[in-house]
């Protein structure tokens, strides 16, 4: 058979996507997500709504924190390996951590306010991410016999 005679149940038995090319760039594009993420919560973490002047919902952290539930969850649930999960925990936690440093001016992005609003977006990122990677592998629904 020559090159071009190749049939269908020869292309069956090759991974779809597999190639080297491929596994890095998803790897590039999980970490880039978890920046981007991670940038965005540090951005948004301290946007409060007033509710007549009882109380302030901390609206910025709630979405910030569930977007990382999200992100992290969605990843593990639709590929089959950790490592793109793992990937974007890295890069939001690690910018999560480089912003919590104070700029060359004197800005602090993730301050220590009075709410604990910057305490818990420092931290929760991680502990979504640790919980997330940890949690064991969901089982495959068991196929039915058909010895009926």
């Amino acid at each position: 058979m020559s090159f071009r005679e190749t049939t269908v149940a020869d292309t069956a038995d090759q991974p779809v996507g597999e190639s080297m090319v491929v596994r890095v760039a998803s790897w590039i594009i999980g970490l880039l997500l978890g920046v981007v993420f991670g940038m965005l919560g540090t951005v948004v973490h301290q946007s409060t709504i007033g509710f007549f002047g009882l109380f302030d919902l901390p609206l910025g952290l709630i979405l910030a924190v569930a977007s990382v539930v999200f992100l992290l969850v969605g990843l593990r649930l639709i590929l089959p390996s950790r490592l793109i999960a793992f990937l974007a925990a890295l890069g939001l936690v690690g910018i999560v951590a480089v912003l919590t440093l104070p700029s060359p001016g004197g800005s602090i992005l993730i301050p220590a306010d009075e709410h604990g609003y910057g305490y818990v977006w420092t931290f929760a990122p991680t502990v979504v991410a640790l919980i997330v990677l940890a949690w064991p592998k969901r089982r495959q629904a068991e196929q039915p016999s058909d010895a009926a």
